[in-house]
């Protein structure tokens, strides 16, 4: 059953402190979105943080100059250190601007990120490949598989209708709660996201 805060209408259209209403642009909602459903995290003040490893550093500059008008002028290096190892991992972040607290409410329950059925309206080819360059992985060397073990059976069942609704694309749940592509709609799977693939991501193509 939909939840009333995962119903909330999306829109394209936000409001700053000042008052001011800031419009994104297609290509800019396809990428917020395919990363929020990724990797990105808003905080309750409605900053949306984008982040990478290190070895994804080109990918977040991509990112950063598609949202760079609603970003701070900052991407800055993260160090952080495994308290158990003493291991040391470096990645990159960057931050848009508070101003998507509506977006906070939409797809977060209980600090619980969720799957919004108001996604529906902006589900394309570039949403898909954004959420698929953030969580996906080629399972065998072939055949796309998205870590979706994050979302709740029910929000993943709805993501797998919309795969075959907008694109006629068939794709099962695993044990593990991850979405896999079937065999027969790996082809037209990645015909449908090739051209946004971003080139130092080309390993995730077969």
């Amino acid at each position: 059953m939909d939840n009333a805060e995962g119903s909330r209408v999306i829109s394209r259209v936000f409001t700053t402190r000042k008052k001011m209403r800031l419009q994104l642009n297609n290509r800019q909602m396809s990428i917020v979105l395919g990363s929020v459903l990724g990797d990105a995290y808003i905080s309750s003040q409605g900053k949306i943080c984008f982040e990478q490893s290190n070895a994804q550093k080109e990918y977040l500059f991509w990112k950063y100059n598609s949202l760079k008008n609603l970003a701070y002028p900052k991407i800055g290096q993260v160090i952080r250190q495994h308290p158990k190892t003493n291991s040391i991992s470096s990645s990159w972040r960057f931050f848009l601007r508070q101003y998507f607290r509506p977006l906070r409410k939409t797809f977060y329950n209980d600090g619980q990120k969720i799957v919004p059925r108001s996604l529906a309206p902006w589900i394309d080819d570039l949403l898909i490949a954004t959420w698929y360059m953030d969580d996906g992985y080629l399972d065998r060397g072939k055949y796309p598989m998205i870590m979706t073990e994050s979302f709740n059976t029910s929000d993943n069942l709805y993501l797998i209708e919309q795969l075959k609704h907008k694109f006629d694309i068939d794709a099962y749940l695993t044990t593990k709660n991850r979405i896999r592509i079937k065999s027969i709609s790996s082809a037209q799977f990645f015909s449908l996201i090739e051209l946004h693939i971003h080139k130092s991501l080309n390993y995730k193509l077969p």
